[in-house]
């Protein structure tokens, strides 16, 4: 694993996990996503900076919120307030751009982050809720694919993870979670 502070462009953006997670999309209503105080790279002004630097427009790539570290790995953590049915193929290419950023910050190449680099998203599970708790008239992710593939994950004693995330463990991350913000408060207080 690399350690962040090496590297200027991570520690000039330093903030912490609330501050990163403020959804001010509705100017009328703030949203944090966690209380956490945990440090952490603000990876959009990384983007930012980076694009910049290169004489880019920030529009020309999308990014994760932002990187932490745990234990002995780094996280690329993404916060998503709204509703994921729209969103998923943005979260994706986040995941791509920001890899890419990263990589070439670093150095590192995908064999290295398939090692020790970990990706959370942190959901609303109000305005994406689990198959037993959708409203029927609701369109939302497939009820029965999740209650079956929820079923399978606990029999196999596997991490259920939604918004066909899953499929980036082993390519590009050594993990891949999908957190409601309260599984996001228990991950981080049993890493704390």
């Amino acid at each position: 694993m690399i350690d962040l502070n090496e590297y200027q462009i991570f520690g000039d953006n330093i903030s912490n996990l609330k501050e990163i997670s403020k959804d001010d999309s509705d100017k009328n209503s703030i949203v944090y996503m966690t209380d956490s105080s945990k440090e952490a790279v603000n990876f959009d002004v990384v983007k930012r900076k980076y694009l910049n630097d290169l004489s880019l427009s920030e529009e020309n790539a999308s990014s994760v919120d932002g990187i932490f570290e745990n234990n002995n790995h780094l996280v690329f953590v993404e916060f998503k307030n709204g509703k994921m049915g729209g969103e998923k193929r943005k979260v994706k290419d986040k995941i791509r751009d920001s890899l890419l950023i990263f990589c070439d910050i670093t150095g590192q190449h995908i064999t290295n982050t398939r090692e020790w680099l970990e990706f959370i998203l942190v959901y609303n599970i109000e305005k994406n809720p689990l198959p037993n708790q959708i409203n029927k008239n609701e369109v939302q992710e497939s009820s029965s694919r999740l209650q079956i593939a929820q079923y399978l994950g606990g029999k196999a004693e596997e991490e259920f993870v939604r918004f066909d995330l899953k499929k980036f463990k082993r390519v590009y991350f050594k993990e891949v979670h999908t957190y409601s913000q309260e599984e996001f408060k228990e991950y981080l207080e049993s890493v704390s």
